[in-house]
């Protein structure tokens, strides 16, 4: 019997793993089309994004772009403020997350001014620079890297 509860365990700690190699591979390129900003909310929208602050955070992320490809200006502020909110909420009950600051930058970053969603730029590109040598896993510190490397916030 706890042979099969580990079993149980490790598959769904492996699924998770699974999940969240897969939406930072589609993340990368997300806002390169609609195509791809479909494909990213599509992933983020079908995998338990409750259970972990950084897939909520993505998820929220994904509805942001997805805002941006809307045609209906209700349709752009729905998916803007329910994407918002998602990020806001993550980065509140996990403020030291630096995968989730990651995000919040890459969304302020790229969000139309009228959005007034830029307040926390300085911020969080600091809380990176600082905390980018202290990330354990070398691939999130090698993916974080990458984002800092083409991310307008600090090429200025």
């Amino acid at each position: 019997m706890k042979f099969f509860a580990l079993f149980v365990g490790l598959l769904f700690m492996n699924a998770n793993t699974a999940d969240i190699v897969e939406v930072r591979n589609s993340y990368r390129y997300a806002k390169d089309s609609k195509e791809n900003t479909e494909k990213f909310y599509e992933l983020t929208q079908s995998i338990n994004h409750e259970e972990s602050t950084v897939l909520s955070a993505y998820y929220g992320c994904a509805l942001t772009l997805k805002a941006s490809f809307s045609k209906k200006t209700m349709d752009k502020i729905s998916f803007f403020k329910q994407g918002k909110k998602l990020i806001e909420e993550a980065i509140q009950s996990d403020p030291d997350n630096i995968e989730l600051r990651m995000i919040r930058l890459s969304v302020q970053t790229s969000a139309p001014r009228i959005t007034r969603y830029y307040r926390d730029i300085e911020e969080d590109k600091s809380f990176l620079t600082k905390n980018i040598d202290k990330v354990p896993s070398s691939k999130l510190k090698k993916f974080i890297k990458g984002f800092m490397s083409t991310s307008q916030a600090f090429k200025e």
